[in-house]
Formats: C-alpha cells, structure tokens, sequence
C-alpha cells in the first residue's frame, strides 16, 4: 500500500516537472534606466556611510524597496502571458508586415504592457493589456524574406511595467509559420486580354445633359443639344459596368524571372481587388472562379505564394 502511494507520488512530480520543462521560462534584467537607477542608489549609500546621515539612509532604503518590489511585479506581470497560437496574417514578401499572434492571461491578476517582438532591438512594438483570465491578440512586425510557407523566428514576449526599472521576457522558440505572399512588384497596369482594356472603350446609359466645364472631354459635347437651348452641353452617361479581369501565367513572358513574374501577378490580383473589379486567375493546372472579397483575394494569392516555379513552365 506504501509502496503504491510513493510511485504515484513520483510520477506525480514527474509530470509536474516535465510540464514545468515545456512551459517557457521567465528572465529578468535591468534596463538601461534601471542601471542608472542602480549608480544612484549605490551612490546614495556611499553618501550616507561617508556623512553618516539618517536621512540619506532612509531614502536610500526607499529607493532598494521600490527596485525589489518592481522586480518581483515585473516578473510575474510577464510569467502570467502564454502564447498559444499564430492568427491568420497577410504578409507579403519584402515588406514590413504584421504577425498576429494570440497570447493568454492565465492568472487572477490583469498584465499591463505587455509586448511582443522578433527581434529584441526593435524599436517599435505595440503594448496591450491582457485583463485576468482573458486573452488578446497582438500584431509583431516582421519582414519576410521569401515567399512561400515560411517558418517564424523566435518570438519575444516582454514587459517593463510598473517602474521600468526591470525587463521581464520569456522566449518562444518555434512559434509556427505563415503563408508569405510574394511581392507586389510591377507594372500597375492590367495586361493587354485580361479584359480591363474594353473599360475605357465602353460607355454606360445615357443619363442627362449638363453644362459643359472646363476640363469636360470635347468628345462628349451635344452639338444638336447644343444649339436647340444656345448653350454648350455635354451628355452624362452611367458608369460602365466593370468587366471580368482573367489574369494567366503568360501575361507575363516578358519578364524572364519567375519570381518577378509571380510578384507582377500578386500586383495586378491586389490591384484588381482595390478597384473592385472580379477578377479570376488561372496558374499552371489552377484556375480560380471569377469572384471578388477578401477571401477570394487571399486564395488567389495563396496560390502564388505556394506555386513551384519548375511546374509552370
């Protein structure tokens, strides 16, 4: 019977000590503040042992307490966020773009500052506060190299809260990864065939007339209009309706890279989807329905950004 209650009591300390290895550690130093803080306080006791000064003591003291009592709040603040999963993103390769990250406050108590970075120099990171018992999501800037299915570096959460006397941080090794489009680099304009060169050719239904302006086009002047009522109008017409964009590997050809050739699709598709038009795509074996939206947006380029160059040709 003893014998029973002492190895469930070891694997009981077992699992204790294997979850305590997979959770991420916690780490505490001083910041460039705290250290000057530290030169003071250390001066402070030189002063007070030299002159032999109560009062100097005194506020020496004070000053060692408000250090402790940031350490141990600045520790636990960070040590109750855990990062649990990388949110859906659009990053497209080469440029500045935002990880969302999803983090979580286990404790009873709310973390206030709390910042999350890939690379510990960055300057600029945003702060959020994570209420008791709550989660948050928090956007951390990274540049992509490459496009395609990338793997995350590790990633930093941190803090300094209250006194920022003390930086707490605890280390994500392998965070995930994320689909990296390519780069919306190219020519703006849509390619001759896709369909957007009958655009400037069409017209809309004939609406009204109204008073020639300067800048008004001349080819658009009512002459019999015109002359029946002794002034010069011009007719106003509707907006055309916008027609169906097809854009396909061989639009491209001219461009020998093809990688280039993948980053002018990626900004025709971002560029078709900003003016609002439908648009499909068609990609080796791939072709997409003729739809508009974010979501169609983000499978079309999906698909560049997963595309095996060797297989298009």
């Amino acid at each position: 019977m003893a014998s029973n209650v002492v190895e469930s009591g070891r694997q009981l300390f077992k699992r204790q000590r294997q979850s305590q290895s997979k959770k991420a550690r916690t780490y505490i130093l001083p910041t460039g503040f705290g250290l000057a803080f530290g030169l003071m306080g250390l001066v402070l006791f030189f002063m007070a042992v030299g002159y032999a000064n109560n009062l100097i003591y005194i506020f020496f003291f004070f000053l060692i307490s408000i250090a402790v009592t940031g350490m141990v709040v600045t520790n636990r603040n960070v040590e109750a966020i855990q990062f649990q999963r990388i949110l859906a993103g659009d990053i497209f390769s080469g440029e500045d773009g935002r990880v969302r990250i999803q983090i979580v406050n286990k404790s009873s108590a709310v973390s206030y500052g709390i910042q999350a970075v890939f690379n510990r120099k960055a300057t600029e990171a945003e702060a959020v506060t994570v209420e008791a018992e709550d989660e948050t999501a928090l956007n951390v800037h990274w540049t992509a190299p490459h496009r395609g299915q990338q793997s995350l570096p590790a990633l930093r959460i941190q803090g300094s809260y209250p006194f920022g006397l003390l930086q707490a941080w605890k280390q994500i090794k392998s965070p995930g990864t994320v689909v990296v489009y390519p780069a919306r680099k190219g020519t703006v304009e849509f390619p001759m065939g896709s369909g957007a060169d009958s655009v400037a050719q069409s017209v809309g239904l004939f609406l009204n007339h109204k008073q020639y302006q300067s800048g008004d086009p001349v080819r658009r002047i009512d002459w019999k209009a015109s002359a029946r009522r002794n002034e010069v109008l011009i007719k106003k017409f509707e907006e055309p309706e916008k027609p169906a964009l097809n854009f396909t590997w061989e639009q491209t050809e001219s461009i020998r890279d093809p990688e280039l050739r993948l980053s002018q699709l990626a900004l025709w598709i971002d560029q078709a989807e900003a003016q609002n038009y439908v648009y499909s795509m068609r990609l080796g074996g791939v072709q997409t329905p003729s739809a508009k939206g974010r979501e169609h947006w983000r499978r079309c380029l999906e698909i560049l950004a997963l595309a095996r160059v060797g297989e298009l040709g």
